[in-house]
């Protein structure tokens, strides 16, 4: 919240993103005269003649005439005063956001740098074109990554192997997510075969679906595919730069091939000198080009970590290794970053300087883009101030709020794209931030806005258009471009109501975070498309857990379920985004994360450690027997169609987002009952009725492998990854407090129908 200089409310007459008071006429006229006509026959029973004609009828028409006016008045007032009083203290709507994808850029025959900046877009030939433009630079090298082979995982210095092809999840449009698992003291090689050998730096873009927790740790290694060694046998690479920091976060890895980086054959004819060591496993069919290769070796040889940084020991003074998940969304080459924020391509006019006080100038499009997990969000708006014939043009600088005294700044505000200088008057010295010289042009020589809200969440495959650069020109040296995911965290403009309802609790935290409330509001204040966040607290293990090692817990010890350490001190943020109702699980993106722990950390208490993290779902299975009526079926109706209705009721009621008893969307930690179930689902009257309904609550959503290879519920998984929660079906699933509830995948979803006479 941003309290403004003394006579800067009354310069805003903008409406500009503000909150236009609403209209509260409760009741019309007609109403009114319905009202007083209703009460006549308690009244005045003798009285029947209510034909407009009749005297008395003209005269309770005349006093609702009065009585509206007065109503509409009054129930205006207190409104519009609280409105009023929201604008002058800054508070505005939640401008609209972003929607975030990478676009992929198809190689030409020699290197092409790709500039930030540059655009692509959707190809609409009706209607208004969905505009991306790119956030970062990339050079587009001369190679495709065409083939991705994943080798065990087996023990460390194991001597020979299998490998699965992976490149259909990990390369190319994204179905689905590749888990790989690793017991302690085992390891796995990422093969990456690339068409053709490069000479010059290389980066590989890595998208993960899980990340490891700050507790675990791995080995990285990079090594490329030289000679006729076999992948186990690969060199490291020379120059390697890690982004990910060892898959603790997305990131790019940056390699440097050595000038012996050659092809090999994965497979094929013996004459063809395929690899040895490892062969591919059964039903495994490998590439059979030669490719130049790039592994990535992943071992899980380090140690666990507490929330200090040192290794974990257990009685003995071993340092405690345990099983890890890593999972790979998918990898990225040739691509960067880009967004439907969109930055102007040549310099705005604002207007000329009149000379008065608190000034106030408009940018032509508005919100401007925050820059996520920025120190300075908005240092890309760029405003000068000119001043002579010809003009000399000279920067000014953007503050939060305006300064004492003299000063080239002004004030900027995001949401409604104004410009306000200041009040300085240097006969008397009093004042905030220089007023510009009388008859200076003001200018916005780079801004970047949004574009486009939640139309940019496109499905993959949309943005196919190259457009221009930052300079104007088109892209050239390229043969094409394609977003291989979707569009995500587009958001549209917050609605009135939702600006009411939040601005006293925005008055009442001040910026601070003490509570749990407090970090769930601040959580959601930046204007990132986040719907849902939970703060954790801290929470101690009640008694001592069972064994087996490698993670056995004593009374007192922290709670570590699902990779959280709730242990003192801590404080772990759960925030989920609004995907819309297609997405069955939403998931932040790294940017939205690294945005609220960097809107978090400066307001949160000293002492506490601060986490941010996406939700950790738990599918719910639902069973259901439903009588269908004999005369629907006659009439029409048939079994699959109203089956498929129930189902997708189902769905839509456990969606995290949209879904719940209210429509609303779910409460981390909200438990679920057949009950509430029962009512969003239930078949109309005329079609049959639900005999029976019961959930029971699936294998985590976060569960891996590791912990539970044959995949079922037991002990261990319910002890080790959640708490001792019932996993029977029954009339309702409790939910652990970190935990958000989904639908479970299809085949749990039971839909059982019987046809009987009514």
């Amino acid at each position: 919240m941003t309290v403004q200089p003394p006579g800067l409310g009354d310069a805003l007459r903008s409406r500009r993103g503000r909150i236009v008071p609403p209209d509260l006429d409760d009741r019309t006229w007609q109403q009114l005269v319905d009202e007083l006509r209703g009460l006549i026959p308690h009244y005045a029973p003798q009285w029947t003649d209510h034909s407009p004609s009749d005297l008395g009828i003209t005269l309770l028409e005349l006093f609702a005439w009065l009585t509206e006016g007065t109503i509409y008045r009054l129930n205006r007032t207190p409104e519009k005063n609280y409105v009023a009083f929201l604008n002058l203290l800054g508070i505005t709507r939640d401008p609209a956001t972003p929607a975030q994808t990478f676009l992929t850029f198809t190689p030409g025959a020699v290197p092409v740098v790709v500039p930030a900046g540059s655009q692509a877009q959707t190809s609409e030939r009706a209607g208004h074109p969905i505009v991306f433009e790119t956030d970062e630079e990339v050079e587009v090298l001369p190679s495709t990554l065409t083939a991705a082979l994943l080798v065990g995982p087996h023990p460390v210095g194991a001597a020979a192997g299998t490998y699965t092809d992976v490149t259909a999840t990990l390369v190319g449009p994204p179905t689905g997510n590749q888990l790989i698992s690793l017991e302690p003291r085992t390891e796995a090689l990422l093969c990456l075969g690339f068409d053709q050998v490069l000479d010059r730096p290389l980066g590989l873009g890595v998208r993960l679906s899980r990340a490891l927790q700050a507790s675990e740790d791995v080995e990285l290694q990079v090594t490329l595919s030289t000679g006729t060694l076999d992948p186990l046998a690969w060199v490291p690479a020379g120059a390697t730069s890690d982004g990910t920091d060892r898959l603790h976060r997305d990131g790019r890895i940056t390699v440097t091939p050595p000038p012996d980086w050659a092809t090999q054959h994965a497979t094929g004819d013996p004459a063809d000198e395929p690899w040895s060591s490892v062969k591919p496993a059964a039903g495994t069919d490998g590439p059979r080009d030669p490719l130049a290769w790039i592994g990535i070796r992943i071992a899980n040889t380090r140690p666990l970590r507490d929330e200090t940084g040192q290794p974990v020991r257990d009685a003995n003074g071993r340092e405690v290794l345990a099983p890890i998940a890593i999972g790979i969304d998918r990898l990225l080459f040739n691509s960067a970053s880009a967004r439907t924020a969109l930055t102007i391509r040549a310099p705005e006019e604002l207007g000329t300087a009149n000379g008065t006080p608190f000034q106030v100038f408009e940018l032509a499009h508005r919100p401007l883009f925050r820059r996520p997990a920025a120190t300075d969000p908005y240092d890309h708006v760029r405003v000068q101030v000119g001043t002579g014939t010809p003009p000399v043009w000279e920067d000014w600088t953007a503050v939060r709020d305006l300064p004492p005294g003299a000063g080239k700044v002004y004030r900027l505000d995001p949401v409604t794209g104004e410009l306000v200088f200041g009040n300085h008057d240097p006969a008397t010295g009093s004042g905030h931030g220089s007023v510009p010289p009388l008859g200076s042009r003001i200018r916005a020589v780079s801004y970047r806005h949004v574009g486009a809200g939640s139309a940019g969440d496109v499905d993959p495959g949309r943005v196919t258009v190259l457009a221009s650069t930052l300079t104007g020109a088109q892209v050239t040296g390229v043969g094409g471009v394609r977003n291989l995911g979707p569009g995500r965290g587009g958001g549209d403009e917050e609605p009135i109501e939702d600006t009411l309802r939040r601005a006293p609790a925005e008055l009442k935290i001040r910026d601070r975070a003490v509570t749990a409330e407090d970090y769930e509001f601040l959580a959601l204040e930046p204007p990132t498309g986040l719907r849902i966040a939970r703060a954790l607290t801290p929470r101690l293990q009640t008694a001592d857990g069972p064994g087996p090692a490698p993670l056995p817990w004593v009374k007192g010890d922290p709670w570590a379920y699902a990779g959280i350490i709730r242990a003192p001190g801590v404080v772990t943020v759960i925030v989920v985004p609004d995907q819309g109702p297609d997405v069955a699980r939403p998931e932040p993106t790294p940017d939205q994360l690294r945005d609220v722990q960097a809107h978090l950390e400066p307001r949160r208490d000293l002492t506490a450690h601060l986490a941010v993290t996406g939700p950790r779902y738990l599918p719910v299975a639902v069973d259901i027997s439903v009588v269908i009526w004999r005369q629907a079926i006659d009439a029409g109706a048939t079994v699959e169609a109203i089956t498929g209705q129930i189902l997708a009721k189902v769905k839509r009621f456990l969606h995290p987002t949209s879904g719940g008893p209210a429509g609303t969307g779910w409460r981390i930690g909200q438990h679920v009952f057949s009950s509430d179930l029962f009512a969003a689902v239930k078949p109309s009257d005329d079609l049959g009725y639900i005999s029976s309904i019961q959930v029971q609550p699936d294998i985590p959503a976060y569960h891996f492998p590791p912990l539970n290879p044959g995949g079922t519920p037991t002990n261990y998984v319910r002890e080790r990854e959640r708490p001792a929660l019932p996993f029977a079906l029954g009339a309702s699933v409790r939910v652990a407090d970190y935990e958000l509830v989904c639908a479970a995948a299809d085949p749990l979803l039971v839909i059982t129908p019987s046809v009987v006479a009514q």
